[in-house]
């Protein structure tokens, strides 16, 4: 073999003279050492570390961008066009080929490029942290049982099952899988996590996450549906059981570990965008897909989606052990992920994969509208126009903050008594709990966009075919910590001041 390779023979071969280049040449004396002669140190080092020759930069006009939701009042149309601005900023990246927005639109933040929740994007050979949150995998799942017993015995055994709130799990309450023995934690994006895995496992977290139990009978038109579309354990389940079926339905993301990933995910990326672009968004900084970087954040990407499954599967394997049954069918499915399809990389943030499979058959999928509203079972329409995607959710046309504005008294504070009648009136004859001890009014179905709406808006653009409704039974969410007696203390003196102050104006009118 020849002399080693230098920096100028790199530069020479079309490696630019940049932060990368000391990686370069570390990674070619490990080549070299293996007794690769030059030409193949040079194609392998292309293969971890491809060349660019010039710097990537915004589009002048931006990709194209569909829009499968129709705004009528004054919140939906903000809400819309505040979503439709994001999204056209982040369709000036050039990896970037179209994008689409879904029924469930609404900003994800102020950011400039920020995705907004309902949108989705067709990218060429990149991967974006951003397009799919930190709150990676975030999925739902569903088990199939037959039961007859009270709504509140099921309710307290998934309240004995599940966890929310920050953090993982009590020690000596944690569950285990043998996921957590994977090969994986030599990978960069997973080194150091294989306890946060660990950690979290049977946890759920907060904000829109749930845990529900709801009812559904299927008619024989939506039995025939979906065996036609090939899920057969669903299929023969729905044929051997008569009067329907008892669902466990949850929703989370893969909590801490992914938080974790995304987080050296968007730092790489940022950093691969300091070196070989200009000008690009930070919300919209990407890994090259066949990069070395890229290749392990992909493959990092699977193993908290696998994790996520599984995590899942432990909540309701747990439920379903207290109450002594086995699940009759389960399906699931994801709507912050990145999905290959060909050559393309399809970036969800909360929008739902809603097409068909490699033999043709049209992927099932479970849409939540409201704690208070069906779950929909839906099978995808693979329509194009949209990037062959449907809305993971009801979405919002308010921020929460704004959502609650109006609750709110003048120092700030909403009155638990209107929360209480809140609730009443739009969740009467449910069992609704909250983990934390008390409810969160943004969580609601006042926090939400018209779930009718929403569903109708599915089918007009022919996102997905509803074949089955489990209708509410019962649901549990995070809340908010119940309110410590020195602050409740401090609201009662307040109100009684408040009320002395008023009696006081009212007699000195008089």
């Amino acid at each position: 073999m020849g002399m080693e390779i230098k920096a100028r023979d790199l530069i020479a071969a079309g490696w630019r003279e940049d932060a990368r280049m000391g990686m370069v040449l570390k990674r070619a004396r490990e080549l070299e050492a293996t007794g690769l002669d030059r030409a193949g140190v040079l194609a392998a080092l292309e293969a971890d570390f491809p060349k660019l020759a010039l710097r990537a930069e915004l589009r002048s006009t931006p990709a194209g961008c569909s829009e499968a939701i129709a705004a009528e009042t004054p919140a939906e149309i903000a809400s819309v066009a505040a979503s439709r601005a994001r999204m056209l900023e982040l369709l000036h990246v050039p990896v970037i080929k179209r994008g689409a927005l879904m029924p469930d639109t609404c900003p994800a933040g102020a950011g400039i490029a920020t995705i907004p929740v309902g949108g989705a994007i067709e990218v060429e050979n990149a991967l974006l942290p951003g397009a799919h949150s930190a709150d990676i995998c975030c999925s739902m799942f569903a088990s199939f049982f037959a039961d007859n017993r009270p709504v509140g015995e099921l309710m307290d055994h998934l309240w004995a099952s599940t966890h929310f709130g920050a953090g993982g799990r009590p020690r000596g309450k944690q569950f285990y899988s043998t996921l957590l023995e994977e090969p994986v934690w030599d990978n960069p994006f997973l080194a150091g996590l294989q306890g946060r895995a660990r950690e979290f496992l049977g946890t759920q977290g907060d904000g829109n996450h749930f845990a529900y139990v709801g009812r559904i009978e299927f008619t024989p038109d939506q039995h025939r549906a979906i065996a036609r579309a090939g899920d057969t354990d669903l299929a023969a389940a729905i044929e051997r059981r008569e009067g329907g079926f008892h669902v466990l339905v949850t929703h989370h993301g893969s909590r801490a570990l992914g938080a974790n990933v995304y987080k050296h995910g968007m730092i790489e990326a940022r950093a691969w965008m300091r070196q070989n672009a200009t000008s690009i968004p930070e919300a919209a900084a990407w890994l090259p897909a066949d990069s070395r970087e890229g290749r392990d954040y992909w493959a990092a990407l699977q193993f908290v989606a696998r994790w996520t499954r599984v995590n899942h599967a432990l909540i309701h394997d747990e439920f379903l052990h207290r109450v002594g049954l086995r699940p009759l069918a389960q399906l699931g499915n994801e709507h912050n992920f990145v999905w290959q399809r060909g050559d393309a990389f399809y970036h969800g943030k909360g929008a739902t994969p809603a097409w068909r499979d490699a033999k043709g058959r049209p992927l099932l999928g479970l849409i939540p509208l409201n704690m208070a509203r069906e779950i929909l079972i839906v099978l995808g329409g693979d329509n194009d126009e949209f990037l062959s995607f449907c809305p993971h959710g009801a979405g919002r046309n308010l921020s929460r903050k704004a959502m609650l504005a109006p609750y709110r008294d003048a120092e700030g504070d909403i009155d638990p008594a209107r929360v209480k009648q809140v609730l009443a009136e739009t969740t009467g004859g449910l069992d609704i709990r909250w983990f934390n001890g008390a409810p969160d009014l943004s969580e609601t179905p006042l926090g939400y966009k018209d779930a009718s709406k929403v569903k109708e808006q599915i089918e007009r653009f022919q996102l997905a075919s509803v074949v089955g409704e489990i209708h509410p039974l019962g649901c549990i969410m995070a809340g908010q910590a119940a309110e410590p007696p020195w602050l409740q203390k401090k609201r009662e003196k307040r109100a009684a001041h408040k009320a002395a102050r008023r009696e006081w104006t009212t007699e000195n009118e008089e």
